[in-house]
């Protein structure tokens, strides 16, 4: 990969670091790639597994933890011996725990969340920070997350992945930020702008982001990047916290976006700032900036009733628990709430799980009829029908593995 990087942008790189952390930034493409999830330590609770299951399974190493979630390591090629990996593994599919990449993963460690706070993710596919939110927010006390992805094929991938998790207190949005920025102002507790980028952090494992990147693409993505976090920062609350990142590593969309808007508003105050690159940390490259906006200390109490909502593109809300409430059938996303009751629930074994996900059928004997709850561990999966002694399959096409 190193002998596809264009001569512009290594000069670029040279240019802003020392000669010994230039040679480790090279001698950083030859390194293998470490990979990273968090772990769902309610769903965990309520499962058949222990924390040490997963460790021992995996060969996780901790690297931060509270009394929500972890995040853990692992080393793709040691699992070479495991017919699974943790992206396939049915307790993935279950909504267990979400794979992330370790770098993009620790920008929210450094965020302390209120339960109650009500939160933008303004780029949120693939849901990664959407899902690190959710687990420090509590429903029963108003936190609320707004997840935001105007790109339509993406929204698909958000919305499959945070379904998969189980919680209920978001709504999911495909909008323009001109449109959110005329309905929200002065709205939110916490602002994430994730923002597009040139992707330099990915260069280690994407030659599509070696190949498509330019200075006029940096020069493209600043400008856009500077349109969302001033959008942002007027739908900040005074007291409120924003928090912008990137994957890349150019000045132009890093350091100089934000202070761009340092400059441009002086109720704004830098919190944190810190730029991460595979030679320095765990993974694969990062950019953040934990800016504070001064003000009356912010409260929580905005309406996040779906109707504050009306006008715009609402891809989900929460959880619905019917699809077809005439014949009772449920919902799939409602088999993955710990709050929805089932009458009927089915746990499956090791065979019959990976039959389940492929879309098979399964031969069993049970006490009644009609849709149930499928479980691995406890852990909801999906739906199913039962018909006759035979477990007919309702897990969605999109989702089976082959």
């Amino acid at each position: 990969m190193i002998n596809r990087l264009k001569k512009e942008y290594l000069d670029r790189v040279r240019n802003e670091l020392s000669d010994s952390e230039f040679d480790l930034y090279i001698k950083s493409f030859s390194e293998k790639e470490t990979h990273g999830m968090t772990i769902n330590f309610n769903k965990l609770k309520n499962s058949s597994i222990d924390l040490d299951y997963l460790i021992d399974k995996f060969d996780l190493i901790e690297i931060y933890k509270n009394n929500d979630y972890g995040y853990y390591t692992y080393d793709k090629e040691k699992l070479k011996d495991i017919s699974v990996y943790p992206g396939k593994n049915p307790l993935y599919h279950a909504g267990l725990y979400y794979i992330q990449e370790p770098s993009a993963a620790s920008v929210l460690s450094n965020v302390t969340f209120n339960p109650s706070d009500v939160v933008l993710d303004l780029c949120a596919s693939p849901g990664g920070k959407s899902i690190q939110t959710l687990y420090n927010l509590k429903g029963d006390c108003g936190g609320f997350l707004v997840a935001n992805e105007i790109d339509k094929k993406r929204v698909k991938i958000l919305d499959s992945n945070i379904e998969r998790m189980g919680f209920d207190n978001f709504i999911i949005l495909s909008e323009s930020v001109d449109n959110l920025l005329n309905k929200f102002n002065d709205y939110f507790d916490k602002i994430i702008v994730d923002a597009p980028c040139s992707g330099e952090g990915m260069f280690r494992k994407s030659e599509d982001a070696v190949n498509q990147w330019s200075i006029e693409l940096i020069k493209s993505c600043s400008k856009t990047q500077k349109k969302l976090i001033e959008s942002a920062y007027h739908m900040l609350k005074s007291g409120g916290t924003l928090i912008y990142s990137t994957c890349t590593f150019s000045k132009e969309e890093d350091e100089e976006v934000i202070d761009y808007i340092l400059n441009k508003y002086q109720d704004l105050k830098l919190v944190k700032m810190e730029k991460i690159y595979p030679f320095n940390s765990i993974g694969e490259g990062q950019f953040y900036a934990i800016l504070y906006k001064e003000g009356n200390e912010y409260n929580s109490l905005v309406n996040t009733n779906i109707t504050e909502f009306s006008g715009l593109n609402i891809v989900r809300y929460g959880i619905s628990e019917w699809e077809d409430e005439k014949i009772k059938k449920p919902t799939h996303a409602s088999t993955h709430s710990d709050k929805i009751l089932f009458e009927n629930i089915v746990d499956l074994n090791d065979e019959e799980v990976y039959k389940y996900l492929k879309g098979d059928i399964i031969k069993k004997d049970l006490g009644f009829k009609g849709f149930c709850k499928v479980t691995y561990k406890r852990l909801g999966l999906g739906l199913a029908k039962y018909v006759d002694g035979v477990i007919k399959n309702h897990y969605p096409k999109g989702l089976r593995i082959y």
